[in-house]
């Protein structure tokens, strides 16, 4: 039987079981824990003692990610849209209150979403970026870029460097290449300024620019920045060495179909999309080997799991892919203008929303993936 904490109330004692107790705890900001200390002696021990395998910290701080849904945006037409939000389940909507941000409208109609991270979005206005957070409806404004680039290619992470500040810091990365050259300029909100880096590269590289899949395919793990463009080609940079290079795939790919690059749960996977069949790759060698080792983790057929009145050529229409933050087997399509969501463990599709348009209106829609990790939402 769970323990119970014992508080005091006009008209006696109420007893609250643990998991309770542990749920309000890891709710609340640090400023407000330190006041709560005084709560009771079974507050004060969560709060404190940080070693207890269900103490309030280690559920604040390492808490699993949760998609909360997507904002998405038109960004290759002559006008570009506005910026709408979706949510992901019924049960998402709960978590956000009314002060969530869902159109992103404080930087008018000219803006676009770059990127997301843990919460956060890059966005960008005639080449100054902003983090912004929708939830609390906080902005940063960063200075100018030193270089001028056409649509470079972009990688934005957010993380929590010292929790106790309730705060977050975050990286930018942009870079351009022109055969061996290759332009990056990077950001750190602990420096506050852009620092510019050119590197030569001993395999000349072409950058091609992802124009059928319009999910932005980039991400960070331990300073190490990945992207796929339309070669189809992986690209890595290593900030912290400061190398760059092109990353091999799967040697059973095919080289057709729609291509997607994701994180999940940490870990690093590559999904191809042919005609109506889903595989999906983990990547196991280290980060920063430039020898990729690839394990085939799923393959599926969708044909006869994705209904909703999505008949034909299920291959020809599919515009975005997208992973779940923490469950790898769970992946959102935008087929026709609908998009779904696919279990590739359970052989499971759910529809998670229709836009309501032609899906010739909707094909170049880009996807940006909003999670909720119950983390400080301050921006350093």
């Amino acid at each position: 039987m769970k323990r119970r904490c014992k508080l005091s109330h006009k008209e006696g004692v109420v007893e609250v079981s643990d998991d309770i107790v542990i749920n309000i705890l890891h709710r609340l900001p640090s400023k407000s824990l330190a006041r709560f200390k005084c709560v009771s002696k079974c507050w004060r021990k969560y709060i404190a003692d940080s070693s207890l395998s269900y103490s309030c910290r280690s559920q604040r701080w390492r808490p699993q990610p949760y998609l909360i849904g997507f904002f998405y945006q038109a960004r290759d037409t002559c006008e570009r849209s506005k910026i709408q939000f979706f949510f992901s389940s019924e049960e998402s909507s709960l978590d956000i209150n009314g002060s969530f941000d869902q159109s992103v409208s404080f930087l008018g109609r000219s803006a676009y979403i770059v990127a997301s991270s843990n919460g956060f979005l890059l966005c960008n206005r005639q080449r100054v970026y902003y983090v912004y957070n929708p939830a609390t409806r906080q902005s940063m404004a960063l200075p100018k870029t030193q270089i001028g680039m056409n649509d470079p290619t972009i990688g934005f992470i957010c993380k929590v460097d010292d929790p106790n500040r309730d705060v977050i810091s975050f990286t930018i990365v942009r870079y351009w290449i022109l055969q061996s050259n290759v332009t990056i300029e990077s950001f750190s909100s602990e420096t506050n300024a852009w620092i510019v880096d050119n590197l030569i590269l001993n395999v000349p590289l072409r950058l091609y620019f992802f124009v059928y899949m319009k999910s932005p395919s980039a991400g960070v793990v331990d300073g190490v920045f990945f992207w796929l463009d339309q070669g189809p080609q992986i690209t890595v940079y290593d900030s912290v060495h400061k190398s760059f290079w092109a990353l091999g795939f799967p040697e059973d790919m095919v080289a057709t179909g729609n291509y997607f690059l994701g994180f999940s749960g940490g870990d690093f996977y590559f999904a191809l999309y042919v005609k109506t069949n889903i595989t999906v790759w983990q990547l196991k060698s280290n980060i920063r080997s430039r020898d990729a080792l690839w394990v085939r983790k799923y393959v599926t057929d969708v044909a006869t799991t994705v209904p909703f009145g999505l008949t034909g050529f299920l291959h020809t229409e599919v515009q975005n892919m997208d992973i779940h933050p923490a469950s790898p087997h769970i992946f959102y399509l935008d087929v026709k203008g609908k998009v779904i969501s696919y279990d590739m463990e359970t052989d499971i599709a759910q529809l998670v929303h229709d836009f309501g348009e032609y899906g010739w209106r909707t094909k170049h829609f880009k996807l940006f993936s909003y999670e909720w990790h119950q983390w400080p939402r301050g921006i350093l």
